[in-house]
């Protein structure tokens, strides 16, 4: 079975960088997405604007042209990832902080306050990958790990 999805890839023009960052139901959702992760990162770009590509895709510049998001429409097999989550009991959240070797300042997802919780899901459309990674205090990624 496929589905459509919006995929939203943040793109760096210098370097040749792009970098996914979740798929979507739709283009509003891909959207309110990638505003959810300037939430996150204290950022505010009112001025950004929305340009149509021939080949339909969705550019957002939203500082200088060397770095957009772009919100491409493609079909994948299967559905798309879940967005919900069970949180980890203290011992778990305990634990990971032990294997990782977690200062104060750093925390799992299931550590952080539920409404970066609830940022990082809509920034990321899947709750595994949020997972898979260290936060600091505020929910801005820190580095990626190996979740099971």
């Amino acid at each position: 079975m496929t589905e459509t999805v919006y995929t939203n890839y943040w793109v760096s023009r210098i370097g040749n960088v792009r970098k996914e960052h979740g798929s979507y139901r739709s283009e509003e959702e891909a959207i309110e997405g990638i505003k959810a992760w300037w939430e996150l990162h204290k950022e505010h770009y009112p001025d950004a604007e929305y340009k149509r590509t021939n080949s339909g895709a969705l550019e957002v510049v939203y500082q200088d042209e060397h770095s957009y998001y772009r919100i491409e429409k493609r079909e994948i097999e299967g559905k798309l990832p879940t967005k919900s989550y069970k949180l980890k009991r203290r011992g778990e959240t305990d634990a990971l902080r032990l294997k990782y070797n977690l200062n104060e300042e750093s925390c799992v997802f299931d550590e952080l306050a539920e409404p970066f919780r609830d940022r990082l899901i809509v920034a990321m459309a899947d709750s595994k990958k949020a997972r898979s990674f260290i936060y600091d205090r505020e929910g801005r990624p820190i580095r990626e790990i190996e979740v099971k």
